[in-house]
């Protein structure tokens, strides 16, 4: 009978045995898949760069970057004054007030004057004034002239600005000593 004992008591030793190597197995393959589940949001949080440019965005140009001068050109008194408060409201610069010094009668609604470098310039306040004429009389210098002629009743609606978008992102600068 004592082998039989033994015999038992040999095999409920294996059978425990074997039953505790199950639980740690389990629970250190527990552990390592929380650890695992753990560090993905460590990875997956950190920034990646993407695509970026170098090409600084342009700036339109504003009614505040431009100088103005107003010329009346009828004989209408005060005009180039009304004409100028009004182009102060849109954030025009006006530089000088007075009639025409050429001296010229316009029967349009009004006369942009401008040379090379104010040509954007003279672009911008056209579109404030949709109806006047283009004039490069080749001056130096980005003031323009807005000389009010005949048929002028007043400034254009104000236009929409379009505001510039860029879809990547400003590439960080390396300067490199040699």
């Amino acid at each position: 009978m004592s082998e039989v004992v033994d015999e038992d008591d040999r095999t409920y030793r294996v059978r425990r045995q074997r039953r505790s190597t199950i639980v740690i197995a389990v629970v250190l393959l527990s552990l390592a898949g929380a650890f695992y589940y753990a560090s993905t949001y460590f990875r997956d949080t950190t920034p990646r760069p993407g695509p970026c440019t170098t090409e600084v965005p342009e700036q339109p140009l504003r009614p505040a970057d431009v100088s103005l001068n107003i010329y009346n050109s009828t004989d209408r008194r005060g005009l180039a004054a009304a004409v100028a408060r009004s182009a102060t409201t849109r954030g025009f610069k006006v530089k000088a007030i007075g009639n025409d010094p050429k001296g010229v009668t316009i029967k349009q609604v009004a006369q942009i004057r401008f040379g090379p470098e104010g040509a954007a310039s003279a672009r911008l306040l056209k579109t404030h004034v949709p109806q006047a004429v283009y004039l490069n009389d080749k001056r130096k210098g980005d003031t323009i002239d807005l000389v009010v002629g005949q048929a002028w009743k007043s400034f254009g609606k104000v236009p929409v600005v379009a505001t510039p978008t860029q879809t990547l992102r400003q590439c960080p600068t390396v300067t490199i000593e040699g």
